[in-house]
């Protein structure tokens, strides 16, 4: 009797504290809405501004949760509460259950309209005719590399990267809990999957025919109840059509991880933990990447990406995507813009945006 007294009294503290809570939380979204309103300005969506919420977060959290799960916790919370001063809508990589969706959910949280498209240009076409106010899209993979085609609509639309999220993915045999066919069915999944599971798809099941698709999240939805086709993709998709997961964490690398990019508008203000994209196109002559990367080593600045595509203006003449750490209101990259356009290149600024939140 003792026991479930004082579990009693437990309980009843925690109804208590969660009273508090709501009414904390509903006293916070009343100074959003006001905050919105002070602001004036279309856009209310401010990832400076939550970057820095959260990076005070991790640093006054004392446990037991997690930063990780105080993070989670408040990135709904700042969702809901930015919803009641204005919704947006977010486009991304459909269908529903693709992997940009979950990126999509951790960048912005629920409380916001989700607009799926079938394909990464339609994402950016989308943004840049204001049908979706913001979009994220995969920019690289940490065994596969760049995502080709995002660097090529990044080149060819007017739009700003506001953000970035980091997803682990986890990649999985998705189907229907029955005997599989020994031969005649056909493993779905986007071509970047089936290379990042290639190892294992060789040792499993050599001979079975690999079908490249527009999402993981389509190869789920062409699984049918004979089993024919199974798909590879995460558990939100397996979640969303009603499948089996007939094997677990199929990647062929356990930190294979992408990162995504959210894309707008908008430009943000320095955090202090910042990253800047810069586009630039140089002519085919000896020494052009050097003479580029020679102002960021000088600055001493930590350039974290870089990649290249040809620029369809010429031949033979190329567009290097760099990141560097650093805004570019900041003197050190202010400096890098004004020495790269002392070269006979080309110089976009793509976006300066706050580091994700790990």
């Amino acid at each position: 009797m003792g026991v479930d007294k004082n579990l009693e009294s437990i309980r009843d503290e925690i109804d208590s504290i969660d009273k508090k809570i709501l009414s904390l939380i509903n006293e916070r979204a009343e100074l959003a809405i006001q905050a919105g309103k002070a602001k004036g300005d279309s856009f209310k969506y401010k990832p400076d501004r939550e970057s820095s919420i959260y990076a005070k977060l991790k640093e006054i959290n004392t446990g037991p949760l997690t930063t990780e799960q105080v993070v989670n916790i408040y990135r709904e919370i700042i969702s809901s509460c930015r919803s009641t001063e204005a919704e947006f809508k977010v486009s991304y990589l459909g269908p529903e259950g693709t992997y940009s969706e979950s990126a999509l959910l951790k960048q912005f949280g629920a409380s916001i309209q989700k607009n799926p498209e079938d394909t990464i240009e339609s994402v950016f076409e989308s943004v840049s005719k204001n049908k979706g106010d913001f979009g994220i899209v995969p920019i690289e993979n940490s065994t596969e590399g760049a995502i080709n085609v995002t660097l090529d609509c990044l080149a060819d639309y007017d739009l700003t990267i506001c953000g970035e999220v980091e997803l682990r993915v986890q990649h999985n045999l998705l189907g229907h809990n029955k005997p599989l066919p020994k031969e005649g069915f056909e493993i779905h999944a986007h071509e970047q999957t089936l290379a990042q599971c290639k190892q294992w798809l060789d040792s499993y099941c050599p001979g079975i025919k690999r079908v490249a698709v527009s999402s993981n999240a389509k190869a789920a939805s062409n699984v049918p109840e004979s089993n024919s086709v199974l798909a590879i993709a995460g558990e939100l998709a397996a979640e969303k059509y009603g499948l089996d997961i007939l094997e677990k964490g199929i990647e062929d690398f356990s930190s294979n991880t992408t990162r995504f990019v959210s894309i707008g508008n908008i430009n943000t203000d320095p955090t202090g933990a910042d990253k800047t994209s810069l586009l630039v196109t140089t002519k085919n002559e000896p020494g052009a990447l050097y003479k580029v990367l020679k102002p960021i080593n000088e600055l001493s600045l930590n350039l974290t990406h870089i990649a290249y595509r040809p620029s369809k203006i010429e031949k033979w003449h190329y567009s290097f995507y760099i990141d560097v750490e650093g805004h570019q209101s900041e003197s050190k990259l202010l400096q890098l813009l004004g020495d790269l356009k002392k070269l006979d290149a080309e110089v976009r600024v793509l976006g300066s945006f706050p580091l994700a939140i790990n």
